[in-house]
């Protein structure tokens, strides 16, 4: 009776993990997403070996597209975000202005959300203010995050992006510019 029971239960278990399985794959459909983004901003610049870094906040929307392929998803991006970060040295500050970002995404279905790496192209607005000089720089940004489904429509996601431009001398000094960034949104797919 024991041996039944135990033949009974390991055949249900094997039917049934393909179906949990698919469910967990099934309950990531993929598709067109918008999201808001609350983002905790540190900004530094290095020149000559000397560096300095402050913290602000920032804020912005992404909008992409999700493919799910069999547990795993592929996407792409675009987003803008404003940021309140001032790095000050004496008496001349660079201000952080917008933040356009592209890219593509990959990632696999972890329990009831997403977790996945991303990576792409930035381009970012500075200003050096009471003066004259400002203009925007090129770089890149690379990520990682988990996206967690709150419905079948909504989620909330936490991510880290480290972004990496090509100042050089564009601001009329040759600086070194990273941004380190902690973001949590709250997503919509459609």
């Amino acid at each position: 009776m024991k041996i039944k029971f135990l033949l009974a239960s390991v055949a249900m278990f094997a039917v049934a993990t393909p179906a949990l399985a698919q469910e967990a794959t099934e309950e990531f459909k993929g598709g067109v997403r918008v999201e808001g983004r609350a983002v905790l901003d540190h900004a530094k610049a290095s020149l000559n070996k000397d560096s300095i870094g402050k913290t602000g906040f920032g804020y912005g929307v992404e909008a992409g597209y999700d493919a799910a392929l069999s547990g795993f998803v592929l996407g792409a991006y675009v987003g803008i975000e404003g940021a309140t970060t001032k790095i000050c040295e004496l008496s001349t500050c660079i201000k952080s202005g917008r933040n356009l970002t592209a890219g593509v995404r990959a990632g696999a279905v972890v329990g009831n959300g997403l977790l996945y790496a991303k990576g792409g192209y930035t381009n970012g607005r500075l200003k050096v203010q009471d003066t004259d000089l400002s203009g925007t720089a090129d770089g890149f940004h690379l990520g990682v995050g988990y996206e967690y489904n709150v419905s079948a429509k909504t989620y909330v996601k936490a991510e880290y992006v480290y972004t990496n431009y090509s100042v050089g001398n564009d601001l009329g000094t040759n600086v070194d510019l990273q941004r380190h960034q902690g973001v949590i949104g709250v997503g919509f797919r459609f």
